[in-house]
């Protein structure tokens, strides 16, 4: 398992697009905080620091794409044939791809986390305090941090789904754009279910819902419109991310190769 964890950590490594990705990802956050600097009445530099200055955002597309492609480019060039013949178990090879991907996910993470707040510290220092009040129980800093380990288990929620489709799609540029599509339209769909949710209660279990945690993190007044607690709304994003898992690990060993 752990030669399997090196091999796809390797290749991760030594794709173009991994550095450049990170080069983007570093420029983006700064051009936001740089307009934030330059124009502080249209974007606020503290708003835009607890939404980590668009990093997280921009690392959900990334590891979308990233997990869509991890599996469904073994198929498209039959490589995974090679792995095979090399005696290792099915298994063992989607869970290593897994976690090369969880690996890479809190690679980004730590990155936007670490990055947001030299941002803050060059560009804002004088502007906001870190320690300051946010809303009625949190500081700017913890509001800050709970955002991201909420964005954090609500893309792996995605992130599980994602790579069950990449288990059907024999393309890797067909299961991305389902993959980021199906990112934005979840979003939307999402806020409509809140609106279900209030005439059929049972409807708060849904996964949809579970999208609400970021959210609900920093403002626990949402649970009037999630109807669920944060922590239920953590483990419910958990407990469906293992289901969509372990579908995924189903059709992953009956795939045909």
């Amino acid at each position: 398992m752990i030669t399997l964890i090196k091999e796809e950590s390797f290749k991760l490594l030594h794709k173009r697009s991994t550095p450049a990705i990170t080069i983007i990802l570093l420029v983006i956050m700064t051009a936001f905080g740089v307009i934030a600097k330059s124009y502080p009445k249209f974007y606020d530099p503290r708003t835009l620091f607890l939404g980590s200055f668009t990093g997280d955002s921009w690392a959900v597309l990334f590891m979308i794409a990233a997990c869509s492609s991890i599996i469904a480019m073994e198929f498209q060039y039959g490589t995974i044939k090679e792995v095979l013949y090399r005696k290792y178990y099915r298994g063992q090879i989607l869970v290593s791809k897994w976690l090369t991907m969880l690996i890479y996910s809190i690679y980004f993470f730590v990155l936007v986390f670490v990055y947001s707040l030299i941002l803050k510290f060059v560009l804002f220092n004088n502007t906001f305090d870190l320690n300051q009040k946010y809303g009625a129980e949190h500081t700017v800093f913890t509001a800050f941090s709970y955002g991201l380990i909420g964005d954090f288990v609500g893309l792996w929620l995605i992130l599980s789904l994602v790579l069950l489709l990449a288990n059907i799609f024999k393309s890797s540029a067909a299961a991305i754009s389902v993959g980021i599509i199906g990112y934005f339209a979840l979003g939307v769909v999402a806020g409509l279910m809140t609106l279900a949710i209030q005439k059929w209660n049972w409807l708060k279990w849904n996964p949809l819902n579970m999208m609400n945690l970021p959210g609900q993190m920093n403002t626990p007044s949402i649970s009037k419109v999630t109807m669920l607690s944060t922590p239920e709304l953590a483990w419910g994003s958990l407990a469906y991310t293992a289901i969509f898992l372990a579908i995924s690990y189903v059709v992953f060993k009956r795939r045909s190769v």
